[in-house]
């Protein structure tokens, strides 16, 4: 786990407004084995918030997931070929920032295509990185099973660090989420809240738990749903995001 504890501490000290960040932390963090970089999934409605949107010779493409390293892209029409080793370029657009990369097709399997970036471009490295902790809490969470019907949720999801995620039955509230010690409460129609206080929970912190839910494994319904409610909550929140971000939604579940 050193490898991994490296990249928070760089993704803590950085932030996408970091234009040039140090050539020693650059070459640490590229050290990284490539084999070893976390992907993390797209939400089910497509890029929005911090996922990068993805195009190829002017068309829009359906990620499935993404990582420091590379990216996983549902190609149904075929626009990347089926030829492994291509060279070919993308730009990776996010409301305030683009960048235009060299990539490599490294796999090919029916409509999937993995590709692999040959160009560094240190600020979309940068960008992706911030999504890789939030990403990999919400990857160790994993669903209660409840065949007897013995608990008192709809569902229930629990973390690998003591986080839970439970959606409620017989209540007003329509999920609640514990993460480092709070809870905070999700409603339809509502902002995002803490519970002890009720003030509303910041826009980085709801961003963070989108990314997070957004990479749990084997989404239900319920989960799928809780991701809208809260997109929609971002929306609320900066009327502009989703015009800037997400003009489309064409991502889906890898």
């Amino acid at each position: 786990m050193h490898w991994l504890k490296r990249l928070f501490s760089f993704n803590q000290s950085s932030g996408p407004d970091t234009v040039e960040p140090s050539v020693h932390k650059l070459i640490g963090v590229n050290a990284l084995n490539k084999r070893k970089n976390i992907r993390i999934k797209y939400p089910h409605f497509g890029a929005f918030g911090p996922f990068p949107r993805v195009l190829y010779m002017g068309h829009e493409m359906n990620v499935g997931n993404i990582s420091v390293g590379g990216l996983h892209i549902i190609d149904d029409t075929e626009k990347l070929g089926s030829t492994v080793s291509d060279i070919i370029m993308i730009e990776l657009i996010w409301g305030d920032f683009s960048a235009k990369v060299r990539v490599r097709v490294v796999g090919v399997n029916l409509h999937n295509r993995h590709i692999q970036f040959v160009d560094f471009n240190a600020q979309a490295y940068l960008r992706i990185s911030i999504l890789t902790k939030p990403g990999y809490i919400g990857s160790r969470f994993h669903r209660v099973r409840d065949e007897f019907g013995q608990l008192q949720a709809l569902e229930l999801w629990v973390g690998a660090t003591s986080e839970s995620l439970m959606f409620c039955k017989k209540s007003s509230s329509f999920a609640e989420l514990v993460l480092n010690g709070q809870k905070i409460i999700f409603e339809r129609g509502r902002c995002t809240y803490f519970a002890e206080s009720e003030e509303p929970v910041t826009p980085k912190l709801l961003t963070d738990i989108l990314i997070m839910i957004a990479n749990l494994n084997e989404p239900t319904l319920l989960v799928k749903n809780l991701l809208e409610i809260i997109e929609s909550d971002l929306s609320n929140i900066t009327p502009n995001i989703s015009s800037k971000i997400s003009s489309k939604k064409t991502g889906t579940y890898g």
